[in-house]
């Protein structure tokens, strides 16, 4: 018992002195930064620190590190020091590709197994690299396939159960060019796991360890090892497809169980479970990615309401009970169509906060809290840009709500301007028509042709009068006063003058050309003739 107890402490003593120990805690710490730096971009803000996701998933990790590692112990499963080196090696290769699924150990491992089998038959002139590739050649493959096995197990039951929390939101472009939201779900669980290598105190007792290991005496490593998963999701909520594909991981994974079986009595037969293992997860993906695209986006800009595409943890929309993927109807009880509205509307009680929300069941629910100082200026909620210049900053947004009311308002102004205007000129317009219809009417009953008559017509017809006059009365008395020859509305000379202009032949000017002459003869006839 006590040799147990010191080789474990050694194991943990090595897992401190290895260097991949700390650079994956680096890489993971380096991934998060990024993350962050992208929701700045997009949101102006960040949804989780830096440190959130890393501290985060280290409980579930915890349990699962201690069910692997008893059963790696029990199993006996163990590993060359050659074999560690080359998957410490080839997971330094992945990290540039900055995709967390191929960083995880279930990857790594398959591909360090592929590279055994089909490793040829090579050596060196340096004693070391000849050391190493006799290790690379000692591995158990039976051993190797069974911790694949294992950790893609595990890998699927963490993604199924945890692998859908902290995703992060973000903003993409359609194929027309607009922009829509999307959650990236990329997640790591950091899980050191104990493994047998074939060097050390400890001894078989037995029927332990299950499976066969070279040499007398064994001991134990504690290996720095990190599963990753990652999904974009637009289609749909985060929850739903990063569960979907982890139920098809999860299947995948237990059909692999009688393969790994079989690989104990038929070696070859382990072969199958690192092919299985990496065409399986990527195809899953690819498949998911496919029908994701292929499908409207379910965070795209909405003509009513605004659907949240995040929530920012510890905030006013969070204390309300605000989740991913509801849709703000209305803002203390105005509606709203664009962030402008809400943050405007929200500016009315800057104290309290009262919203209706439709959620993900479209059930409409009210939801309401107070508004303390230094809460986010929209209570915590993300959403999709109103154009394609992005989201809006909180001096920006306060900026588009001034310069939207000044607008506003300029608008009105001018549209009131150009209503009274166009209501002078109908008034104009309309009191020039009756005019018309007046002088018409008073031609006909008249019998007004000459020029002479319209003169008449103009001065007679239309004296100053009082508002509110009788027209017929008025048109009565014009005619009476035409045929008696009583002076209506003009000095009594001047009826007399207009009579006997009318009835005297006026000389002919000597000056004026004999067309003029006979024209005006032939309407002095026309006037005789109508007399």
């Amino acid at each position: 018992m006590d040799v147990i107890g010191f080789e474990i402490l050694k194991a943990v003593g090595r897992f401190f002195l290895h260097p991949l120990t700390y650079v994956m805690i680096l890489v993971i710490f380096w991934f998060s930064l990024r993350r962050v730096k992208r929701e700045r971009r997009d949101f102006h803000t960040r949804v989780y620190d830096v440190i959130s996701p890393v501290i985060s998933p280290l409980g579930v990790a915890v349990i699962f590190t201690i069910v692997v590692s008893a059963l790696t112990l029990l199993l006996g499963i163990h590993l060359q020091p050659g074999f560690l080196i080359l998957i410490s090696f080839l997971w330094l290769v992945f990290v540039p590709f900055r995709n967390a699924r191929w960083l995880s150990m279930t990857t790594i491992v398959s591909l360090g197994m592929l590279i055994v089998f089909f490793l040829p038959e090579i050596t060196s002139q340096h004693p070391l690299i000849n050391s190493w590739l006799a290790d690379l050649r000692a591995t158990s493959l039976l051993n190797v396939a069974l911790l694949i096995t294992l950790l893609f197990i595990t890998e699927a039951i963490l993604i199924l159960i945890d692998g859908w929390k902290q995703t992060s939101p973000a903003i993409i472009k359609s194929k027309r060019g607009k922009q829509i939201g999307k959650h990236l779900a990329s997640r790591f669980w950091f899980m050191p796991v104990f493994i047998m290598i074939p060097a050390g105190e400890l001894t078989g007792a037995g029927w332990w360890p299950v499976l066969n290991i070279p040499g007398t005496f064994f001991g134990i490593a504690l290996l720095p090892f990190v599963l990753g998963f990652r999904l974009n999701i637009h289609a749909e909520l985060p929850i739903f497809g990063v569960k979907r594909v982890g139920k098809q991981l999860l299947l995948v994974a237990i059909a692999l169980l009688p393969l790994a079986v079989m690989s104990y009595f038929y070696p070859l037969a382990a072969l199958a479970i690192p092919i299985v293992v990496l065409i399986a997860r990527e195809l899953i993906i690819a498949l998911y990615h496919r029908k994701d695209k292929g499908q409207s986006s379910f965070f795209a800009r909405r003509e009513n309401g605004l659907r949240v595409v995040g929530i920012l943890p510890g905030s006013t929309a969070a204390k309300m009970g605000l989740e991913i993927g509801e849709i703000i109807i209305k803002t203390n009880g105005r509606e709203v169509y664009s962030q402008r509205d809400f943050y405007d509307a929200l500016q009315q009680n800057s104290a309290y906060c009262k919203l209706e929300v439709l959620d993900t069941n479209d059930e409409l629910r009210l939801a309401q809290s107070s508004i303390f100082q230094g809460d986010h200026f929209q209570i915590g909620c993300l959403f999709v840009p109103d154009d394609k210049f992005g989201n809006l900053s909180y001096r920006g947004i306060r900026s588009s709500v001034i310069i939207n009311q000044d607008r506003t308002n300029l608008t009105n102004g001018y549209e009131q301007e150009n209503a009274n205007k166009e209501h002078k000129e109908v008034e104009i317009v309309a009191s020039g028509l009756e005019e018309s219809i007046r002088k018409e009417h008073f031609s006909s009953e008249n019998g007004y042709t000459t020029p002479e008559a319209d003169d008449v017509k103009n001065d007679q017809a239309f004296p100053p009068q009082e508002d509110g006059a009788d027209k017929e009365a008025f048109f009565k008395s014009a005619k009476d006063a035409y045929e008696t020859g009583k002076p209506y509305g003009q000095a009594e000379g001047l009826t007399s003058f207009y009579d006997e202009f009318r009835k005297t032949k006026s000389e002919r000017n000597k000056w004026r050309p004999k067309m003029e002459d006979d024209l005006e003869e032939g309407r002095e006839k026309k006037r005789d003739f109508n007399d």
